[in-house]
Parts: C-alpha cells; sequence; structure tokens
C-alpha cells in the first residue's frame, strides 16, 4: 500500500509537470514612433500579426523609442532583438557591433521625401527651380543634425550648388523646430513627421518644403535589423517576424487602409496631430514636385537599397563617425527576407518595388482636420 502510494504520488508530481505552463519566449522590437520608417512596426504590434507567424508560446514586445539611436543602444545590450531604423543609425549598429547585428530587410525608400527634405522660412519666395534656391541660401542661416541622411543631404546640395550659407548648424530636429518658430533659422533639413509638423501644407506654417533628395540624388532607406544570435538560437521566430512585416507593409501600401493607419500611430506618436502623420507619408512633397511615387517598399535588397548602403557608409567613414567605408562581408543579408518573399507567392510588382510604392496626394485629400 506505501509503494502503491509513492508511485501515485510520483504520477500525480509527472502529471503536474506536464500541466505546467510552458514558459513563454520573449522578445523586444525596438522602433520610432516619430520616423514613417516604423509605421509597420506599429501595424504589425496593433493588429497583432506577428501572432499568426511565430511559434506558440512566443512573446514579443514592441517598445517605442525617441530615436534610432536608442533602438541601436538596446539592441547592442541584447535588450531588444529587432529593430527599425534608417541607414545611418543602421550602419553605425552594425559596425559597432562587429557581426552581432545584421541588415536583413527593408522598410522603405524614396529619392529623399523623409529625410532629405529643405525647409524655408515661410516669408521666402517661390523657388522656379534648385539653382534658384541654391542662390537664395547663400549667406543664410541654415541647420540640420550632424551625421544624420539630413546632414548627407545638406551638404551635398551644398556642393552640387556651391552654396555658401553664412552658418551652417549642428542642431537637433527639437532645436531646429524651436528656432524655425522664433524666426531664427533661413532654413533647414530634418525628417518627417517633424518637417510636416512645421510646414505649410498641414503644420504650422512657420516653414515652406522647396526641395527633397532628387535636387542631389540623396536617398532615404529604412532598415529592420536582427541580432544574429538571435536568428541563429530562433529562426522559427526571425522567419516568422519577417513574415508578419511582410504582411504589415502589404497593410500599409493599400490607400484604403490609410486612416486605420494613422490612428493606429496616433496612439504612439502623441501630440502630433493625426493630419501631420496622414501627410508625412502619404502626402505629395514639396507640394508642387511632379513626382508623384512617395516611397517605394522593396522587402529584400535590391541594387538601389545596396548602392545607397554603400553611399552611406562611406560618408560616416569620412565624417569620422565609424572606422571603416565598407560594412564587413555578411553584414546585409536578406537571405531570410527573400525566402519568406518566395514562400509568400506574392509575385514583384514593377522592378526595385517588389510590393508596391505609395504615390502622394495632396493636402485636401487628408481625411483628418485636427
Amino acid at each position: 500500500m506505501k509503494r502503491f502510494s509513492k508511485m501515485l504520488g510520483a504520477f500525480a508530481l509527472c502529471m503536474g509537470l506536464l500541466a505546467s505552463p510552458v514558459q513563454a519566449e520573449k522578445f523586444v522590437v525596438g522602433f520610432q514612433p516619430y520616423d514613417t520608417i516604423s509605421y509597420q512596426a506599429i501595424i504589425n504590434a496593433e493588429l497583432g500579426l506577428w501572432k499568426k507567424y511565430t511559434p506558440e508560446g512566443t512573446e514579443i514586445e514592441f517598445h517605442p523609442a525617441v530615436q534610432g539611436t536608442v533602438v541601436a543602444s538596446n539592441m547592442l545590450a541584447d535588450r531588444a532583438q529587432i529593430g527599425y531604423m534608417s541607414i545611418m543609425p543602421a550602419a553605425v549598429l552594425c559596425v559597432r557591433a562587429k557581426g552581432k547585428v545584421k541588415m536583413v530587410s527593408t522598410t522603405d525608400m524614396s529619392e529623399g521625401t523623409r529625410c532629405s527634405l529643405i525647409l524655408v522660412r515661410k516669408d521666402a519666395p517661390d523657388f522656379k527651380d534648385n539653382e534658384a534656391l541654391a542662390r537664395w541660401l547663400d549667406g543664410k542661416v541654415i541647420a540640420a543634425p550632424k551625421g544624420s541622411a539630413s546632414d548627407q543631404y545638406m551638404r551635398r546640395f551644398f556642393e552640387k550648388y556651391k552654396v555658401k550659407p553664412a552658418e551652417y548648424l549642428n542642431q537637433t530636429i527639437e532645436v531646429i523646430s524651436t528656432n524655425f518658430r522664433a524666426g531664427k533659422l533661413d532654413a533647414a533639413s530634418l525628417w518627417e513627421p517633424t518637417l510636416s509638423g512645421l510646414a505649410s501644407e498641414v503644420g504650422e506654417g512657420v516653414g515652406k518644403i522647396v526641395a527633397d533628395g532628387s535636387a542631389c540624388d540623396n536617398e532615404d532607406l529604412g532598415i529592420v535589423v536582427m541580432r544574429s544570435d538571435f536568428m541563429e538560437k530562433h529562426p522559427k521566430v526571425a522567419e516568422g517576424y519577417l513574415r508578419s512585416d511582410l504582411e504589415a507593409q502589404l497593410f500599409m501600401l493599400n490607400p484604403d487602409n490609410w486612416e486605420q493607419v494613422i490612428n493606429m500611430v496616433s496612439q504612439y506618436a502623441t501630440g502630433v496631430p493625426k493630419r501631420v502623420l496622414w501627410y508625412s507619408v502619404f502626402g505629395k512633397v514639396p507640394a508642387n514636385s511632379p513626382n508623384l511615387v512617395r516611397e517605394w517598399m522593396n522587402f529584400y535588397f535590391g541594387e538601389r537599397e545596396k548602392a545607397n548602403i554603400d553611399e552611406v557608409v562611406a560618408f560616416l567613414h569620412q565624417e569620422g563617425i565609424i572606422s571603416v567605408d565598407k560594412l564587413p562581408e555578411g553584414t546585409v543579408d536578406d537571405s531570410l527576407t527573400r525566402k519568406v518573399f518566395k514562400a509568400s507567392g506574392h509575385k514583384p510588382v514593377a522592378p526595385g518595388a517588389a510590393l508596391g510604392v505609395i504615390e502622394g496626394r495632396s493636402a485636401a485629400d487628408c481625411p483628418f482636420k485636427d
């Protein structure tokens, strides 16, 4: 009888262990709600798309950050395994990580309609072309955040059009915003959605958007990065997350979803009017531009994306921000992304834009008035 009781107890213990819930694997996605490259991460978080594709028991938390450098720091410290950022912080991160972080996918790319834009004061004249703008910029006070894509663009613009500003200041986007309101700046380069928040189309009206990256071939590129050890230890989670990211991008490309997208984004980008959030990604900039394409989504790395990465790395090296002029072999690795794309059955809609393009619309088309 005593032996039977021991056997029963052992059986009950085993059953208890089997009935205990499996400890969930928890991962963190870092993103920037105040940068349009992260809008698809918000879509993924709000719709819970990742739950459909990752293994049972997976938990993913989405952690917002004010800028890409914060996301990068968290990834270096393994406090985040997946991150969204523009090419510049992504390149700096991958160099400093020394093989621990890879660029695995793209969020979007444009001819410079997200980070490569020039804002001039509201009383500036209308310019017939970029040459006229350049001559007006001579002798003016201009600002940009040093080491950013906006800075790279501004320097390229100066070089191409032989602009000689009175001052070229290194200022954060917050300081630039304050100085524009105070009338202390003639022009600046900064990124969305802060730019549209200051401009005349849907924002405060303290400035006008007058040029984009096409003025000097300075493109914008958004990147999804992943820690290498995360991809090696949890390949199904990494693959499943990329499948959900693909669905999020396709959701964002559909104009029928644009209002819903902004309603979701506004929960994270607090303090920014919905009309500004909408225009920062779906509006046409500059408003009189003949180019309808605001950005394209290719998902994996094509020739344009790879060329842009090389250009940015060379610029960062020239500025003394990173120690190499070329990324180490294997840093740009979209093999898993291409596998996901192929398995999805989705066919490229155009060369260089596998998923599609967003065509900018006028401020009058914006469904939000607040």
